[in-house]
C-alpha cells in the first residue's frame, strides 16, 4: 500500500515538475503564460516521451526489463536535474509574472453556479467510475496479461501473453516499440503494485485527471474573455463528461475507452492528446503541439489508425491561414 501511495506521489510530481518547465519555456516565444493544469497535462506527455526512449533502447539492446528499469531511472534523473535548473533560470528571468491577474469584482450569477455546481459534480462522478474501474472492460485488450509476462519472466516480448508459449515468429517492430506496457511494467516491478490495480485503477485515474486538465484549459482558450465564460466552460465541461457516458454505451463510439479502456493508447489519444493539442494551437504553441503526435505514435497501434493528431494538426494550421487570406482579401 505505501508503494503504491508513492507511486501516485511519483506521477504528479514529475508531471507537474516537468511539465511546467516545459510551459514556462514556451512561454518565452509566445505571450501565452502556463497555469497548473496545462503544465500537468504537459508533464503527463514528457513522461510518454521518457518511457518510450528508455522502452525503445531496451527493445534495441537486450529486451529484458531490468535493463528498462535501469535506463527509465537514468532518463528521468537526468530529465528531472535539468527541469530542475531550467525552472530556477526560467523563474527568474520571466520574475514574478506569473500571469497578469486583473483583480475584477465579476459578479457571478445564479446560473453560472448551478452549471459549475453540475460540472463539478459530473467530473467527480466519471473520476470515481474510471479510478474504482466500474466500467473496465478489456475484451479484445491484452495489456494486461502482456505486462503480466514481462514483469515474471523479466523479458519483454519473448513469451505469448495469452498462451505463455515463446513466439514462433516474434513480435514486428512497430509493435513492440509501443512504450505502454513496458511503463506500466516498469512501475509494477519497482513500486512492487499488481499489474491489474495500475492497469486498472492509478493509471486510468493518472491519464483521466490529466485529460480533464486539457479539456478545462481549453475551455479556456475558446471562451476566455467573452461573456458568461464561467457559465459556457461549466456547460463544456458538463457536455464534455456526458457525451462520455453517451460514448461508454457502444464499443463503435470513439469514445468509448475513455471509461472501459483508460489505460489503452487510443483513449490517451482521444482523451488527453488531441484536446491538449487543440489547446497548444489555439494558445498559438505550435511547436510545442508536435509534442501529441509524437506521443501518439509511441502509444498507438497501426490498425488502430495513426494520425489523427497529425491530420488535425495539418487542418487547423490550413484553416488558419485561409482565415487570414480572407481577412487580407477583405482589408484589401
Amino acid at each position: 500500500m505505501a508503494k503504491t501511495v508513492l507511486l501516485v506521489l511519483f506521477l504528479i510530481i514529475v508531471s507537474f515538475f516537468s511539465g511546467r518547465t516545459l510551459m514556462l519555456f514556451s512561454a518565452l516565444f509566445s505571450k501565452k503564460k502556463a497555469d497548473v493544469f496545462s503544465s500537468f497535462c504537459a508533464g503527463t506527455l514528457v513522461v510518454l516521451c521518457v518511457s518510450f526512449v528508455s522502452h525503445l533502447l531496451t527493445i534495441m539492446r537486450s529486451g529484458l526489463l531490468e535493463d528498462e528499469k535501469k535506463l527509465a531511472g537514468i532518463i528521468m534523473v537526468v530529465v528531472m536535474t535539468l527541469s530542475y535548473f531550467a525552472f530556477v533560470i526560467l523563474t527568474v528571468v520571466m520574475g514574478k509574472s506569473k500571469e497578469d491577474k486583473k483583480k475584477e469584482n465579476r459578479k457571478t450569477d445564479v446560473a453560472s453556479k448551478a452549471a459549475a455546481c453540475i460540472a463539478v459534480l459530473a467530473v467527480l462522478i466519471a473520476l470515481v467510475t474510471v479510478m474504482c474501474g466500474l466500467r473496465v472492460n478489456s475484451v479484445g485488450d491484452e495489456t494486461l496479461e502482456t505486462v503480466r509476462v514481462f514483469v515474471k519472466g523479466n523479458v519483454m516480448y519473448s513469451a505469448d501473453p495469452l498462451t505463455g508459449m515463446p513466439y514462433a515468429e516474434g513480435v514486428p517492430m512497430r509493435y513492440k516499440i509501443l512504450s505502454l506496457p513496458g511503463l506500466y511494467s516498469v512501475f509494477a516491478s519497482v513500486f512492487g503494485t499488481s499489474p491489474e490495480i495500475i492497469l486498472y485503477n492509478i493509471m486510468p485515474a493518472f491519464w483521466f485527471v490529466s485529460g480533464l486538465c486539457a479539456m478545462f484549459v481549453l475551455s479556456k482558450s475558446i471562451f476566455g474573455g467573452k461573456e458568461n465564460e464561467l457559465f459556457n466552460r461549466c456547460v463544456f465541461m458538463t457536455g464534455v463528461i456526458l457525451f462520455t457516458f453517451a460514448a461508454d454505451l457502444s464499443s463503435y463510439a470513439q469514445g468509448f475507452s475513455v471509461l472501459s479502456q483508460m489505460w489503452t493508447g487510443t483513449a490517451i489519444r482521444i482523451w488527453v492528446l488531441i484536446p491538449f493539442m487543440l489547446y497548444l494551437l489555439f494558445e498559438k504553441k505550435y511547436i510545442l503541439a508536435v509534442l501529441p503526435i509524437l506521443c501518439e505514435a509511441f502509444i498507438c497501434r497501426t490498425q488502430y489508425g495513426i494520425g489523427y493528431c497529425a491530420c488535425i494538426y495539418v487542418m487547423f494550421i490550413l484553416s488558419m491561414l485561409a482565415v487570414r487570406r480572407v481577412k487580407c482579401l477583405k482589408a484589401s
